[in-house]
C-alpha cells in the first residue's frame, strides 16, 4: 500500500468519494444528506478491552489495516452504513433479502400489514446501487460500441 492509497478521510478524499455516484449512497442510491465513508470489506477495529470497557484512543487499532485504502471505500448514507456494520456485502445482502422474515418473527404488526395488503413482500433480488450503475454503464458501452 502506498501513502496515496491509504484512506485518511481527508477533505479531498471525502469529496471525491461523495461524488463517486453524484452524491448518492453507493448501496441504496438515495441522495445523502451527510455521507459516511464505509469500508466495503470491513476493517476490524479493536475499541474495547476483554471486559468490554472502552480502550484509550492510543490503544485502539485496526486488525486489518491493509483494507484501509481508497479502493475499499464506498459512499454510504447513515442508515446503510449502520445497517451494514461489520458484515461482508454478501452477508448483508442475505440479511436484507430475509429482512421480512426477521421482522415478521419480531413484530406481529408486520404480519398484519401483510395480511391487510399494506405491506407487500416482493422477493426481489437485492441489487446495490453501485451494481446497477455498473450494469447500466456496461449496457451503455455495448450500445454505443
Amino acid at each position: 500500500m502506498t501513502n496515496s492509497d491509504e484512506w485518511k478521510g481527508t477533505k479531498s478524499q471525502r469529496e471525491t468519494l461523495r461524488q463517486m455516484f453524484g452524491g448518492r449512497c453507493g448501496y441504496c442510491g438515495e441522495h445523502m444528506v451527510s455521507m459516511h465513508a464505509d469500508h466495503i470489506v470491513p476493517v476490524v477495529r479493536l475499541t474495547r478491552d476483554v471486559d468490554g470497557r472502552p480502550l484509550p484512543a492510543s490503544e485502539r487499532r485496526m486488525l486489518q489495516p491493509h483494507l484501509n485504502v481508497v479502493s475499499n471505500m464506498m459512499p454510504s448514507c447513515a442508515p446503510c452504513n449502520n445497517s451494514k456494520g461489520g458484515y461482508s456485502l454478501e452477508k448483508w445482502r442475505s440479511l436484507i433479502a430475509r429482512s421480512h422474515e426477521i421482522v415478521a418473527r419480531e413484530k406481529p404488526i408486520f404480519k398484519a400489514g401483510v395480511r391487510f395488503g399494506v405491506v407487500i413482500i416482493t422477493g426481489n433480488d437485492v441489487v446495490f446501487h453501485f451494481e446497477r450503475t455498473a450494469q447500466a454503464d456496461a449496457v451503455h458501452l455495448v450500445s454505443n460500441g
